[in-house]
């Protein structure tokens, strides 16, 4: 199997209803050359069906917390493995929900040894709302991506072991070089599909600011603006206007 074959094998899992079998449950202990892993989740696979390794194809199961022997499941993500010859997929339950993070944080007793990248079938990113005072005007400061060139504001993936809140915070200063260490009461969150499949929650929080950017990570952002609340509205996603307006009613 190439891979490029091994990679659209497990992307076509994403979202489908699949029957697994366990063979490492949860409590399982699989001694290994190096060091011993007790599996704190149930752990399987596809009957007949071969992953990159030329062996069945291995699913996590989340969600179910005893020991399962066969399970029907949804796919719910791809732990992408850089370091090796195969990938493995997520399961839980039909319906239940987990984000990326929730699910590295669940399969990191495994994957820790490996250089490991979740791709998620529901998604969450957190950012903050950076405004200034000009005149007596708010102004929002927007980024526009590097590849997609839409324009947002900073925001980014949540990551294993972080709060909503410090998620924010990271991607602001990795995005910006600014240092946001007051936000305000603001809270608000958006959700949309992509592609017809991920669901994807935006969490943004608020922050007054008096700095511009610092240090612009080129690799994500190509250029940055502070824009006027109407302005914001013509560069910004229609799914943004509402949280335009909410921000714009709680900064009078």
């Amino acid at each position: 199997m190439t891979f490029e074959q091994r990679k659209e094998q497990v992307k076509s899992y994403l979202g489908k209803t699949v029957n697994i079998r366990i063979d490492r449950p949860i409590g399982y202990v699989h001694r290994k050359e190096k060091y011993t892993l007790t599996y704190p989740i149930n752990y399987g696979y596809i009957p007949d069906v071969l992953g990159g390794d030329g062996e069945e194809l291995d699913v996590y199961l989340m969600g179910v917390n005893e020991p399962v022997k066969e399970y029907e499941c949804q796919i719910i993500g791809i732990a992408h493995r850089e370091n090796d010859v195969e990938d493995k997929l997520i399961a839980a339950p039909i319906g239940a929900e987990f984000n990326q993070a929730e699910i590295a944080e669940a399969i990191h007793f495994q994957e820790k040894w490996y250089k490991t990248t979740v791709e998620a079938l529901y998604q969450v990113s957190c950012g903050v709302i950076l405004y200034r005072k000009n005149g007596g005007i708010n102004e929002y400061l927007l980024l526009q991506q590097t590849v997609a060139k839409n324009w947002s504001f900073p925001k980014g993936h949540i990551e294993r072991g972080e709060t909503k809140k410090q998620a924010a915070l990271r991607e602001v200063f990795e995005e910006t070089g600014i240092t946001v260490t007051d936000l305000t009461d603001f809270k608000t969150e958006i959700d949309y599909l992509i592609g017809g499949l991920i669901h994807k929650k935006v969490i943004l929080f608020a922050a007054l600011t008096d700095w511009e950017p610092a240090t612009i990570n080129k690799n994500e952002i190509e250029s940055y603006k502070f824009v006027t609340a109407s302005e914001a509205k013509k560069l910004l996603h229609t799914d943004y206007i509402p949280i335009i307006e909410q921000i714009e009613k709680e900064l009078q």
